[in-house]
């Protein structure tokens, strides 16, 4: 028995020690400062000035409600306001490696170490261990709930993913990042049309306490509005590797090329969706995640006015899918190197780049297309379904009458 108990024992002071890196790998930046941090700092003292619970009733920065509560709760944390802030932000890293561990037990079911494993490797991710630590940003604050909401649409809990990738869109508009995927699902039969219903009794739910402390619902529901994202998107490209990498329109060139980016990234996600659903693909569970990271890196990548930090999810789900399908290891490493190097500028506050935001955005492009490849070519070779299986045409012989007697 104690044979059997030694190795267990050994596993779990490794998860721990690893555990207790990962958090020591942060604390060191936890005072540090960045232009976003000075706007969160900023927003909060607008929070305070306002009476804490009271501003509720106001608009505090240009993020939604929840955003709000989270800075409310981050208030009554100890120390300075950028300390503060961050472990409020951090508590988002520990829900992204839960649900990392949740989505990793699909692909080892019965077992616990790789799953553990799955979730400590996400702490260590060059851009999740920065991004709040170092960065003091938040995109783990809404990447952790889409990744809790493929972890319950792979399980087939659609109320339960549909409601979780809601949560994600209340908290930023990057959200929408998973939208494809749900739509797919739809019209795959593997999830109700109905369930769509979560997505508006969600969103309105986490509005509510805002509402009833006086805020104006009209303005609260339209902070993701065209009209409003339009004045703060001015331009193509805010340093992402993108494909507005390669393009640089002239300022009387930018509006038409964000509509035509706009209109070329949905006809390809509706394409990959059309193959998928006119092929009737077996949308397995690894697919269901092969094909949530597909479209958490292309729209960014396709979509004009993005930054370098909103590859965060695909940075997320490209460590993800490697736990499915551990032979594409070396495409997590690509697209992490491209979105770790574009964060260079903004993280030591020079104008360098260590690599052209070309490369990167070749970089990513190429891990998409080999996403792409991968999934396309999984299910081009599946055999058609049961119904549709031609059959050996049978020769008809003729019956013949019985002769009189």
């Amino acid at each position: 028995m104690i044979n059997k108990l030694k190795p267990i024992q050994n596993d779990l002071l490794l998860l721990s020690a690893l555990f207790v890196l990962a958090i020591a790998i942060r604390v060191p930046a936890l005072h540090q400062t960045t232009g976003d941090t000075d706007i969160f700092v900023q927003w909060y003292r607008q929070m305070m000035a306002a009476g804490r619970w009271d501003s509720l009733s106001e608009q505090i920065g240009n993020y939604n409600a929840p955003f709000v509560y989270t800075m409310l709760l981050a208030s009554y944390l100890p120390g300075a306001i950028v300390v503060k802030l961050k472990i409020a932000w951090l508590c988002y890293d520990v829900l992204l490696a839960f649900f990392t561990y949740k989505l990793a037990t699909l692909a080892f079911p019965g077992r616990w170490r790789a799953p553990v494993l799955a979730a400590l490797v996400m702490l260590f991710v060059p851009t999740v261990a920065t991004n709040a630590s170092f960065y003091g940003q938040i995109d783990a604050m809404w990447a952790s709930w889409a990744v809790g909401g493929i972890y319950f649409l792979a399980r087939g809990r659609h109320w339960w993913g549909v409601t979780l990738c809601t949560v994600s869109i209340a908290f930023k508009p990057q959200g929408v990042y998973i939208l494809p995927l749900i739509g797919l699902l739809i019209l795959a039969g593997r999830i109700p049309w109905r369930s769509l219903l979560a997505i508006p009794v969600t969103y309105l739910l986490l509005d509510v306490p805002a509402f009833l402390a006086g805020r104006d619902p009209v303005e609260l529901l339209t902070i993701y509005s065209l009209d409003r994202q339009a004045r703060i998107i001015e331009h193509v490209n805010y340093g992402a590797p993108s494909m507005y990498a390669f393009l640089k329109p002239s300022a009387d060139r930018v509006d038409t090329v964000k509509a035509l980016g706009y209109v070329f990234c949905a006809a390809l996600v509706i394409g990959i969706v059309y193959v998928l659903v006119a092929r009737a693909a077996a949308l397995t569970t690894e697919r269901v995640v092969m094909s949530g990271t597909l479209f958490a890196l292309l729209v960014p990548f396709f979509l004009p006015g993005m930054h370098e930090r909103y590859f965060f999810l695909g940075d997320v789900m490209i460590v993800i899918l490697v736990f499915f399908r551990p032979r594409l290891w070396y495409l997590a490493v690509i697209e992490q190197f491209a979105s770790l190097m574009v964060y260079a500028p903004y993280l030591f506050h020079n104008n360098g780049r260590p690599v052209p935001l070309e490369i990167c955005a070749t970089l990513m492009l190429v891990t998409i297309a080999l996403v792409t490849y991968h999934l396309f070519r999984d299910v081009l070779t599946d055999p058609p379904p049961a119904a549709e299986v031609s059959r050996p045409a049978v020769a008809e012989v003729p019956v013949r009458e019985p002769a009189p007697v």
